[in-house]
């Protein structure tokens, strides 16, 4: 995903969330990780390249645990495209939770108290792009010759592509995030209702998110329009209403501003807004001395 917000919480960083995903794409819905089993952990890592210190980022990362006892660590990257290289970044990212583990795992011995256990590393791709995810594995990103074919590990990863999903799948999720992938399911399958009556806890974090993989603006700048006390009772098919609102608007401004250019007469402006917005004779008017006073103020 090219956008990313570390100053503000994201989406999947939320327990509940982050369940909801793992839950679904894993487990089939069923509720095998709970909220309070995740413990956050860090989402960077170092590597030395060069005789130089280079940051990778994970998207999002939590180790599972319960009863004190580290079950697995699970992490998330969001792809917005398909990208070739994604097995070879994966094993770049499992490996450096690995070796983050081994660290701890040394530092307790040379303390000598009892070391944690090794977990397993697993990290699930999400793809939210149209396009068909066709390189799974490390072999397929490469050309090995078939001398060294044998001397070579492969390393899979776990592709998940939402336009994959079944709708079953997709009500399947409890969560926020099941909006995001209503939205995204319905897209891809050319459905005409893309909206969604379900009342978001993280309204922001959704946005956020809707905005870094689409691209669009308006889905952050919409929610602006709502009061602190509207945000916490608003659902996506509010929020699309809107964003449609914005864009007539946008739409009216642009052709009254042409149409005052070339000094056609207000009522001549009136008429055609009347056919091609439907707008009553007070808002026509109410939209042409808007426009007035913003070219006049340019």
């Amino acid at each position: 995903m090219s956008e990313k917000d570390i100053t503000e919480k994201t989406l999947e960083d939320y327990n509940d969330v982050f369940a909801d995903i793992v839950n679904v794409l894993l487990f089939d819905g069923q509720p095998i990780v709970k909220e309070d089993e995740l413990i956050a952990t860090r989402a960077r890592s170092q590597l030395k390249l060069d005789g130089s210190i280079h940051e990778q980022e994970r998207d999002n990362v939590k180790i599972w645990q319960r009863n004190k006892f580290r079950i697995a660590m699970i992490g998330f990257e969001n792809q917005s495209a398909v990208d070739n290289y994604e097995p070879a970044r994966v094993l770049s990212y499992d490996g450096s939770s690995y070796k983050e583990q081994l660290v701890e795992i040394d530092n307790c011995r040379k303390k000598r108290i009892k070391p944690p256990s090794l977990v397993p590393v697993i990290t699930i791709v999400i793809n939210f792009s149209k396009d068909t995810w066709k390189k799974h594995s490390l072999y397929e990103c490469m050309d090995i010759p078939d001398f060294l074919r044998n001397y070579v590990s492969d390393y899979k990863i776990n592709v998940i592509s939402i336009k994959d999903l079944s709708l079953e799948q997709i009500q399947k999720f409890k969560s926020d995030f099941g909006i995001i992938a209503n939205f995204f399911y319905k897209q891809y399958h050319d459905e005409d209702d893309v909206s969604d009556n379900r009342i978001m806890d993280h309204p922001d974090a959704v946005l956020k998110l809707m905005k870094a993989l689409t691209g669009d603006n308006r889905f952050e700048e919409s929610l602006n329009e709502f009061s602190e006390q509207e945000r916490k009772g608003i659902t996506m098919c509010e929020l699309l209403d809107k964003i449609e609102a914005r864009g007539i608007e946008k739409g009216i401004i642009i052709f009254i501003e042409d149409k005052l250019e070339d000094n056609i007469p207000d009522d001549k402006i009136i008429e055609k807004l009347h056919k091609k917005f439907d707008l009553t004779t007070e808002k026509a008017e109410e939209y042409i001395e808007k426009c007035r006073n913003m070219m006049a103020s340019r």
